[in-house]
């Protein structure tokens, strides 16, 4: 966590988690650490966490079990959100025109990060 980030402290939580679901290191099913306990870990309030949680959980990546703890969602939700995605591809194309990157590398990057995903076209 970065607290002189322009992402708030939560949203940071937000983006690794999801990160970590999907790149694998965190897995369908595998416990995360109780709102205390990361809280305790990053140095940051619980109330932080339990924001980070509630988001992750109304996206379908986690589900909080009463008494047993959180967990990564076995089969994640998915839910699409453009508005979001479009305005981190903004984000994106700005810094690539401060960069002077050129449309062609563009696409390039594109590609390459479709296939290091395995994110496939559906019909």
């Amino acid at each position: 966590m970065n607290p002189r980030a322009a992402l708030p402290i939560y949203q940071q939580l937000v983006d690794q988690v999801k990160s970590a679901v999907a790149s694998g290191m965190l897995q369908p099913g595998q416990q995360l650490p109780s709102v205390r306990e990361l809280a305790g870990e990053l140095a940051i309030n619980p109330n932080t966490v339990a924001r980070a949680y509630s988001i992750l959980e109304a996206e379908g990546l986690i589900q909080r079990r009463q008494g047993a703890g959180t967990y990564v969602a076995e089969k994640p939700q998915h839910k699409t959100n453009l508005d979001t995605l479009e305005r981190k591809l903004d984000e994106f194309m700005v810094e690539a025109y401060h960069q002077k990157i050129d449309a062609r590398t563009l696409r390039q990057l594109l590609e390459q990060a479709l296939l290091r995903w395995k994110i496939e076209e559906v019909d």
